[in-house]
């Protein structure tokens, strides 16, 4: 959900939908669960930045 909320435009209405019919809060709260990790684990954001990065390059 992370993901797609930062390389799309897509609302978060729609990101929920795409990930089961799941409400627009709970995508809020993951992306919120995600930037605190990557705040506190150093390793783990290293891993989403590649991970973004790659994205990014492939298209």
């Amino acid at each position: 959900m992370y993901l797609a909320r930062e390389l799309t435009d897509a609302s978060l209405p729609r990101i929920g939908e795409e990930f089961g019919g799941r409400d627009h809060t709970t995508v809020m709260h993951a992306c919120d669960r995600v930037k605190t990790a990557l705040a506190k684990d150093t390793f783990f954001a290293a891993g989403v930045k590649k991970l973004v990065d790659t994205l990014r390059t492939a298209n």
